[in-house]
Formats: C-alpha cells, structure tokens, sequence
C-alpha cells in the first residue's frame, strides 16, 4: 500500500504540528491565552517589514468581513472580485450588504485589467486582488487601473494562498491598502482555522483592532474540533488507499468524524448558501496561534520546496492538450495549476490509483449551491466560464517527493 499523494487532507501538518495539538488539546487552560496570539501577530508583522501591524483572527473570510465592515463597506457599495474565487471570498462581502461585482480572469487564473477597467463603476468601494495558487497578479496594471478612476477605492489583497510570494521583489501583501491571509488547513501554512490582517495605515490598523477587540473567542468545542484535526488526519490519511472498491478505511474514519462532529468543514453548510455561521468572526484563540507559529517558522522550508516541485512540473509536463500556467518568479505554487478539457475523468481515474488531485475551480465561485446568491450572473466572465471545472491542481506539499511528482505526470499523459 502506497503512501497517499493527497493535497488536500491537511497537507502541510508534519509529526511536530501532530504532537503540538496533542499537547496542546491536553492544556485546556492555555486555548485561550492571548499572549500567544501576540505573539503571533508581532512575528507576522516583523516578516514584512518596520511599520507593518497584524490582527489575528479565526479565519480568512473573518479577516476580509472585518476589514470591509471596519472601514465603512455597507448597503449599496460594490466590490469588485474576480470568479475563480471561494465563496468564503464573496461571501465576506455579503455579510456586510454590499454587492459583489465579478472581474473575468486571464491566463494567470487573477484579475483581467481589462475587464476590471470596464466594471469599475460609481459605487465601487473595494478592489479585492487575488493571487490565486499562489501566482501574484499583475499589481502595476491592476493599481493602476483602479488609481486612475478613483483613488479613494480601498485596494485589498487577497493573500490567503500566496504567503511569502513576491511581486517585482516585494512581498505580496504589501503592495495595496491592506491585505489578508488565511491559516486553513490547506493553505499556505495551517493551523486548522485562522487569519490575518496586515497593513501599515495607522488609521486603518486602529478602526479594525477596535472592532476586532470586541469580538469573542469561538467555544471550546469549536477549539477541540480543529485540534483534533491534525491528531486525526496523522492516522486517516495514511489509510486513504487501504481498503476494496470504493471503500477506503481512511475516508470511512474521517467521514464518521465529521458525522460525530469531532471535526469540522473546511466551509460550513450555511456558508454554501451565503450564510454565515455564528463562529465567524472571532478572535483567534491562543491554541490556534501556537499551531500557526509553529507552521510559520516553516514558511521559507515549504516554499522553496512548492518552488522545486513547479520547476519539476514546468520541465517535464508536455503534453498535447495541456495547457500550463505562466511562468512567474514571484509565485509560491501552493498548488499547480493546469487546464485540460479531460480534467474531470482525470480526476477520478488518479482517486482510484490513490492520487487526490485538486479541483479548484469546478465553478466561478465555490463551492456554493448556486453562484446566483452571490450574485454572479452566467455570461458576465466568459474566460472563467470555459476554463471553470478544467482546471487540475496539482501536488507540491512538502511531503511530495520528485518520484511521486513523476507519478502524478504519468497519470496524466
């Protein structure tokens, strides 16, 4: 039985980050110290430089809901979002009244200037810039752009995959009024749940720490499901290609976890319907923000080796048919992109090999029941149309190794 090429079962934990939750799911009376949190906030901070400050949360989509609301986005305003996007993403701006405005992507899978130049409008209060799989977008058009038709338009990175990316030698996350990151389990670095707010304005840094400071902690059984999360996965994904047919022992045991509701989703039911659960927003529990120092201290490790996994993609992926992303210097390469119109079947045939391949992004906005309730409208973005569930993402965790990403290539060709 082969070891699982999984990218999305909590990719990023390794036996240290096991043995850290354990000990810390043993310390109840630590979960919510948060000194810890300061910690990380002023570690956060230091990695981009003098005059930056950082306000942790629960999670990215916290983050960006935080942000809008604390700097006055409401009923009325529109921001503009790109699809090939997470509902997480459109649905922080529902939350706050406003409207989402949707920008067509290029062949980076971000923002098309373009389109984005045509859609800025009279009510735009945001821009929200996304580096999707860790591929900065192109910020000198994109400012430019946004400069040009009004300069009071709030300029907001999305960095929730793009940790540690850089865009003409500065580091993503720096380039626009104010930035966000996430901590989930599949991101860059993870600690389950939890996210960031970045930026350098005073003014801003404070309207949001005063509303960030009211909020409270989510529950200890909240905390206790992301805890055991690790602790779980060290032991289920290893199982993942045990098993006959379609049963697999490793999907059994975290399926009859998250049915006993010792874990939780990635994305919560309600939030598929542009709902929003009661746990967000809140401030992160010290606990969280011992796992994410720990995976932070890592932050350089697990990038340069995204960076050699990519090359090893960019060499000697060449088939018919398959259409590789851009080539940027700049970018992390959380996951690998790749368009192929055989992406669904390829999928499915690598899950019965034991390869789980990514998905993202079977739909312009995911995963959410209908794009409608965020207010997408089909024919708005034609290239995320025909690109939207032909898109492969694969592996470049630190786990994978050359020889498995030779394997992932074989099945493909």
């Amino acid at each position: 039985m082969k070891r699982p090429i999984a990218i999305s079962l909590s990719p990023n934990a390794q036996k240290d980050d096991v043995l850290l939750a354990l000990k810390l799911l043993l310390k109840p009376v630590n979960w919510y110290d948060f000194s810890k949190t300061e910690v990380l906030e002023n570690k956060f901070a230091e990695y981009f430089g003098k005059g930056y400050k950082a306000l942790a949360v629960n999670g990215g989509r916290s983050a960006l809901f935080l942000i809008l609301k604390s700097l006055g986005i409401t009923y009325g305003d529109e921001v503009i979002v790109q699809s090939l996007t997470c509902v997480a993403v459109t649905n922080s701006v529902k939350w706050t009244g406003a409207d989402n405005v949707f920008v067509d992507v290029g062949n980076d899978f971000n923002i098309d200037p373009m389109d984005l130049a045509d859609k800025i409008g009279n009510k735009t209060r945001a821009v929200i810039i996304q580096n999707s799989f860790g591929i900065p977008a192109r910020y000198d058009t994109i400012i430019k752009i946004v400069r040009n038709k009004n300069k009071k338009i709030l300029i907001i990175e999305d960095c929730a995959l793009s940790l540690g990316a850089k865009y003409n030698n500065r580091k993503v996350g720096t380039l626009g009024d104010i930035s966000f990151f996430s901590f989930g389990r599949d991101k860059v670095i993870s600690s389950v749940f939890g996210g960031m707010i970045l930026c350098k304005d005073n003014t801003k840094y404070e309207k949001i720490k005063s509303e960030r400071d009211k909020l409270g902690y989510p529950g200890p059984g909240w905390l206790v499901q992301q805890l055991l999360h690790p602790l779980i996965f060290s032991f289920a994904v290893p199982l993942y290609n045990f098993g006959f047919g379609k049963f697999s022992l490793g999907k059994a045991i975290i399926y009859a976890f998250q049915k006993l509701k010792f874990l939780s989703r990635a994305v919560y039911k309600e939030e598929e319907l542009s709902q929003r659960p009661k746990v967000f927003p809140a401030k992160m529990p010290g606990a969280l923000s011992v796992m994410a120092i720990n995976q932070f201290n890592k932050l350089d490790k697990f990038n340069k080796h995204r960076r050699k996994i990519a090359r090893f993609y960019f060499k000697n992926i060449k088939n018919s048919g398959v259409t590789l992303p851009p080539k940027n210097k700049g970018a992390i390469w959380v996951r690998f992109p790749l368009i192929n119109e055989k992406a669904p079947s390829i999928i499915k045939t690598s899950k019965a090999k034991g390869i789980l391949l990514g998905d993202w992004y079977k739909d312009v906005v995911v995963p959410v029941r209908n794009p409608d309730l965020v207010g997408y409208k089909y024919g708005s973005c034609p290239n995320a149309e025909s690109i939207k569930g032909k898109i492969l993402n694969l592996p470049t965790y630190h786990k994978i190794s050359i020889s498995e990403a030779e394997r992932v290539i074989e099945l493909i060709k």
